[in-house]
């Protein structure tokens, strides 16, 4: 390794008596190494750099068929390359180009959560100037921050680290929130989904709807129940799913035929090496292809993208096995959305055939409770008491003992107009 770093030279020399040559060159204390006879009258040896010019006076005069054969080691590599200006002329401006280009933005890669969109950061970032090409030093994070942050009010922080050319984009979301709700003595009992009542269990409440009365979403089925004692509503309900399918399956079939479109791209550039695609089926394979050194990567992108040739082919598909197919679909649809709450009474399975398409269909009838609380206001539920409290005609109004209502009754922050008029006139009367 020492000698590779110095330089050497290897030498083979022919003649009669080549060993006193050795030893001659060893009194004048050059030094020789790797010596190897090649044959009878000829050998080879290795000799330093720095020795060389001591050995050209050793041999100068001798009889010797003396011959250089190689020379080796970093020196004469380097005066190589100093002959050759034009490759280390290339290789400068290569080496400062790539020093240039580690300073600008190649890639941004965005990481957003559930129910925020990609597109719209990113839209964002490059109208406030984040986006490939940009000089990294430019970058001002705080400012980016601050303004995708007013932009957007669902987002909580956004995390922008810079690792090579290469800028990664964390958008954490603000966490959600339940809106509060004022509690209500007084609901109303509607409707989740149409059906027939079966039976009603009222709690609390006036119940509106009768058994055997066909009911649709959001009907009122108990009024002014109590939310403290809620109301069942059990009736049945009707759950429908179909799928469909054709007899009849078209697959794409590759010919073998293939032209491919090379695109490249630097920085935001793009430029495609176009070809006449003369195919009428076909199916695309994109490829990209990027060149990067440890963090670094170059803003130079080749995608290829490969149009195959295909042809369109008819299969027929069994019917029994499509059947079993659809029907096994049906019912894992019809599991999700029948409630867990809810009891099945029966289940119909039915399919018809229509032309080429295939339709199968499965009915479930169900019992389930179908109530649903609708909290009223406070206007509503003062609205609501005054009606019931109204005697019917040819009946007096019934009283009511306020000492037993509960505390957080709704009927204890108001009194009625009959029992203030009431009260002012027993007032007036005791003035008197």
């Amino acid at each position: 390794m020492i000698s590779y770093i110095r330089g050497y030279y290897v030498i083979t020399v022919e003649g009669i008596g080549i060993e006193k040559f050795l030893n001659h060159l060893i009194r004048n204390n050059i030094r020789i190494y790797n010596v190897n006879r090649t044959s009878n009258i000829k050998i080879e040896f290795c000799v330093d750099r720095r020795d060389m010019r001591a050995f050209k006076q050793v041999y100068r005069g001798s009889n010797y068929d003396i011959k250089v054969k190689q020379k080796t080691g970093i020196p004469f590599v380097l005066k190589r390359i100093y002959k050759l200006k034009g490759m280390w002329i290339c290789a400068v401006i290569s080496l400062l180009l790539l020093m240039s280009t580690s300073m600008f933005v190649t890639d941004i890669y965005i990481k957003v959560p559930e129910g925020i969109k990609q597109e719209e950061i990113r839209k964002e970032l490059y109208n406030v100037g984040l986006k490939p090409g940009v000089y990294k030093r430019n970058i001002d994070r705080k400012e980016i921050r601050d303004y995708m942050m007013l932009k957007f009010d669902d987002i909580a922080y956004i995390s922008i680290n810079v690792k090579g050319t290469n800028i990664f984009v964390t958008v954490t979301r603000k966490a959600e929130t339940l809106e509060s709700k004022e509690k209500s003595n007084y609901c109303n009992i509607i409707a989740k989904k149409n059906g027939i009542i079966e039976k009603v269990i009222p709690r609390s409440g006036n119940q509106i709807a009768e058994v055997g009365s066909i009911v649709q979403k959001g009907d009122v089925l108990v009024s002014g129940s109590n939310t403290k004692s809620i109301p069942e509503v059990w009736a049945s309900t009707f759950y429908e799913v179909s799928k469909s399918a054709n007899c009849e399956d078209i697959i794409k079939e590759k010919t073998g035929n293939k032209k491919r479109v090379y695109t490249i791209s630097f920085y935001d550039k793009k430029h495609t090496l176009r070809r006449n695609i003369k195919y009428k089926n076909y199916t695309i394979d994109n490829k990209e292809h990027k060149l990067t050194l440890g963090n670094y990567t170059f803003p130079i992108k080749v995608k290829v993208s490969t149009f195959n040739e295909t042809k369109e082919v008819k299969i027929k598909i069994d019917k029994e096995k499509l059947k079993k197919d659809l029907s096994e679909k049906a019912q894992k649809e019809l599991e999700y959305i029948i409630p867990a709450s809810a009891r099945i009474v029966n289940v119909e399975h039915d399919y018809k055939v229509n032309k080429n398409m295939l339709e199968y269909r499965i009915t479930a009838t169900t019992s389930e409770n179908i109530a649903k609380v609708y909290n009223l206001s406070k206007s509503e539920a003062e609205q609501l008491i005054i009606e019931q409290n109204k005697p019917k005609e040819g009946e007096d109004a019934i009283p009511q003992n306020p000492n037993k209502r509960p505390i957080d009754d709704i009927r204890n922050e108001f009194e009625p107009k009959e029992e203030k008029n009431d009260k002012q006139n027993n007032i007036e009367n005791n003035n008197q």
